[in-house]
């Protein structure tokens, strides 16, 4: 589904602001916004293809517990349909209310990833970054 313009804006100030991608202009022209899709076993918040050069996935991290059950399964589902749909580049996106916790665990779990390559970037944000989404 094709996000007209106002509805497209949220989630291009998102890629462009908190991920800080410099994607060119015209990926932008399709952007895709699934809500409550399911990846690697998770209920995902939002499933974000941009211009079909990136692909996004926001998944509520409630628990380190969470991080450390589903974080494996999320980065390979996502590097999965990256390289399946051709896609330049995948993210995943941890929103969170506790990121301190969060991010600790993340980050050690996205170390020891087999999942993880030079394309696959993890982002961890408090929730209130995600909630125009």
């Amino acid at each position: 589904m094709k996000q007209g313009n106002a509805k497209a804006e949220p989630v291009k100030a998102f890629i462009r602001q908190a991920l800080g991608c410099d994607c060119d202009e015209s990926v932008f022209e399709h952007i895709e916004n699934g809500r409550n899709t399911d990846a690697g076993g998770v209920k995902l918040r939002n499933h974000i293809n941009v211009g079909g050069r990136l692909l996004v996935y926001v998944v509520d991290a409630e628990s380190p517990d969470f991080v450390r059950s589903h974080l494996s399964g999320l980065l390979e589902a996502g590097r999965k349909e990256r390289d399946d749909r051709h896609f330049n580049r995948f993210r995943l996106v941890l929103a969170t209310a506790g990121k301190s916790d969060i991010k600790r665990v993340a980050d050690a779990e996205f170390k020891r990833s087999k999942a993880v390559d030079e394309k696959v970037h993890l982002h961890v944000m408090n929730e209130a970054d995600v909630a125009a989404l």
